[in-house]
C-alpha cells in the first residue's frame, strides 16, 4: 500500500474525530452556577435557584423557619423505623 494512501486514511480519521468532537460539544448545554443563590418564594415556602442548566433553573425546595431559609426534604425519610407491634397479651390466669 503506498504511503499516500496511509496519509489519506490518517487525515480522514483525524477529520472524523474533529467533526464528532465539535458536534458533541455543540449538543451539550452549559451548567452555569449563580454567584449567589436566589430564592423565589411565597411567605414561608420557596425554591432556591443555585444553577442554571441552559434556561432551566436547578435548585432546592426551602422553607422559612425563624427568618432563615432551610432545605426541605420531600417524601418519607429512608431511615424511618416503623414502630414494632406491641408484645402479645399474657394469657389469662387460671
Amino acid at each position: 500500500m503506498p504511503a499516500s494512501r496511509y496519509l489519506l486514511l490518517a487525515f480522514v480519521g483525524v477529520l472524523a474525530l474533529l467533526v464528532t468532537t465539535t458536534w458533541t460539544r455543540a449538543q451539550t448545554q452549559r451548567w452555569t452556577p449563580l454567584t449567589e443563590p436566589v430564592v423565589v418564594s411565597g411567605t414561608d415556602m420557596g425554591f432556591r435557584i443555585e444553577w442554571m442548566h441552559g434556561r432551566t433553573p436547578v435548585g432546592t425546595i426551602v422553607v422559612r423557619i425563624d427568618g432563615q431559609w432551610i432545605e426541605a426534604r420531600v417524601g418519607s425519610p429512608s431511615d424511618r423505623q416503623l414502630i414494632p407491634p406491641p408484645p402479645p397479651a399474657p394469657p389469662p390466669p387460671r
